[in-house]
């Protein structure tokens, strides 16, 4: 899009599920002053936006890992709900996922709804990590037992790795710090460089 004459892109992922028709949900989170987002914000019903793609270097293959864990902050949820829908949309995937999103507030969790569905399947286990609440007191009953507070962290991935049914094959979306970070963590938790992707 052009903005104060300055032409701008960014990289969205499609949440929808693969078997979507004429149409792709992405997920965009608009800063006040973002320019991106000003463009976005000035879109109305009809206008048309131009998209290319797909990219990206991770391929979801069906019962290829025995469990998935998902690692995502903020928008890097993006990502992990495609594959979410992959799996859970395929009736012969016996893949289990554990997703953990991370988030400053309750409040600001990306599509609760969603995940609440997802998470009724046998083989999904939804987790929440909150870096700015500090009591369950306040969250509705439904997250209490599956909501961790503060940030994601060694410890926390070392339990989250040992808590898998399966071993794990780890996927990482987030900021960039997010995303190192949680290399080291994986590394400590003992998986190998090879037993995770990094978007």
């Amino acid at each position: 899009g052009v903005v104060d004459g300055l032409e701008i892109q960014r990289a969205y992922t499609p949440i929808s599920s693969a078997s979507a028709e004429g149409h792709f949900d992405v997920l965009i989170k608009c800063y006040q002053n973002g320019l991106m987002s000003q463009y976005v914000e000035s879109w109305r019903t009809g206008d048309t936006a131009f998209w290319r793609g797909p990219f990206g270097g991770f391929l979801y293959e069906p019962n290829k890992y025995g469990e998935l864990l998902m690692l995502a902050a903020g928008t890097g949820l993006a990502p992990m709900v495609s594959i979410l829908h992959s799996i859970t949309d395929n009736a012969e995937d016996e893949t289990f996922v554990t997703l953990v999103c991370c988030f400053k507030t309750f409040e600001g969790i990306y599509l609760k709804t969603f995940l609440q569905e997802q998470a009724r399947f046998w083989n999904v286990r939804i987790f929440f990590v909150l870096s700015q609440e500090t009591s369950s007191g306040q969250l509705p009953c439904s997250y209490r037992e599956k909501t961790y507070f503060g940030r994601l962290g060694q410890e926390l991935v070392r339990e989250l790795v040992g808590s898998c049914r399966r071993q794990p094959f780890a996927l990482v979306c987030g900021s960039l710090e997010f995303t190192k970070d949680m290399a080291k963590c994986l590394l400590c938790a003992g998986l190998a460089e090879d037993s995770y992707f990094l978007f």
